[in-house]
């Protein structure tokens, strides 16, 4: 006679997002938050814009190591398991909000539809962030515009969150900190990747070095090895140009 294998507690919390997708997904919504509020609070013509420009490049950086990871790492990271039809979305809304239907590990479909969208909308605020600083100033409108899409996504996203817990006690914040989901241990990950991790964080801290290191405070400009020409993070006070080009006026004068 075979023994079963007691069946899991309805309580039992299992991994299933590894340490490379925890720690990208925290550092674009820090990333594009923070910039977000800096560019809320400081013009173009203040010098803590750059720190906007800075973020919104770091932001860039880990939605495309995102990007990769979505081909190459851990079973839910995947975007092959992202796979959900419109119907499946709308199925899936209508559950939470009945507060019944299936639980699906990793993304559910509207969180799934949800990171599409913010990948696509982060990289072109970078894109025509970085138009803008080589002087592109005519995206500026489309650039707006992109924002605030990402801002509407992100609050929608937030507010399903807020939804899923209230009506299905799935807290999905917290899942994506310590990694785990309710659910039975024959769907846990096998490895947090904490080596793909470590590499993740390194390109990052590589990345804002460089940024740091290209950029040039008195100019104002940030050059990157290999790039071309120099971005202008941020235009210079009005009063500023003015005492320069009268320094150059008296300097000619003078001659």
């Amino acid at each position: 006679m075979t023994s079963k294998s007691p069946a899991p507690s309805p309580s039992t919390r299992v991994l299933v997002w590894d340490l490379p997708t925890r720690l990208l997904h925290w550092t674009l919504a820090g990333s594009f938050a923070s910039a977000f509020v800096v560019a809320s609070v400081a013009d173009e013509h203040s010098p803590s814009f750059v720190v906007h420009m800075l973020l919104g490049a770091i932001a860039a950086i880990a939605v495309v190591l995102r990007v990769a990871w979505g081909f190459v790492g851990s079973r839910y990271a995947r975007f092959r398991s992202f796979a959900f039809g419109p119907g499946s979305v709308v199925s899936y809304l209508r559950g939470v909000f009945r507060g019944e239907g299936e639980r699906h590990r990793g993304h559910n479909p509207a969180n799934a539809w949800a990171a599409f969208a913010m990948f696509a909308l982060l990289l072109g605020v970078a894109a025509t962030g970085a138009l803008i600083a080589r002087g592109g100033h005519v995206v500026k409108d489309v650039h707006a515009v992109l924002v605030y899409a990402m801002v509407a996504v992100v609050a929608a996203h937030l507010a399903g969150l807020a939804l899923q817990a209230i009506r299905r006690r799935e807290n999905v914040a917290i899942d994506m900190v310590d990694g785990k989901q309710v659910g039975d241990p024959a769907h846990a990950i096998a490895s947090a990747h904490p080596v793909a991790a470590v590499a993740a964080i390194g390109l990052l801290v590589a990345s804002a070095a460089v940024l740091v290191r290209g950029y040039d405070p008195a100019t104002r400009r940030l050059t990157l090895p290999g790039v071309g020409p120099s971005l202008e993070l941020g235009n210079a006070e009005e009063g500023d140009r003015d005492r320069r080009g009268g320094r150059g006026r008296d300097r000619h004068h003078d001659d």
